[in-house]
């Protein structure tokens, strides 16, 4: 019980982390000229569905 709570709070915080990391990255990649690298939007995104997917999961054994 207190393992799946603290996997549900471990995995919400990091997708919370993803979801802003990749809004940030997303702001300033819309305001460069030039080439934009934008792997880290691309990587954040989806690590953020996966943890948020994750912490429902844990949240639904409590």
């Amino acid at each position: 019980m207190i393992i799946s709570i603290l996997l549900m709070l471990l995995t919400l915080s990091l997708s919370l982390f993803h979801f802003l990391y990749g809004y940030k990255e997303a702001l300033r990649i819309s305001e460069e000229k030039g080439l934009i690298k934008g792997w880290s939007v691309i990587i954040s995104f989806p690590l953020a569905f996966i943890f948020a997917h994750f912490a429902n999961l844990f949240y639904s054994q409590l």
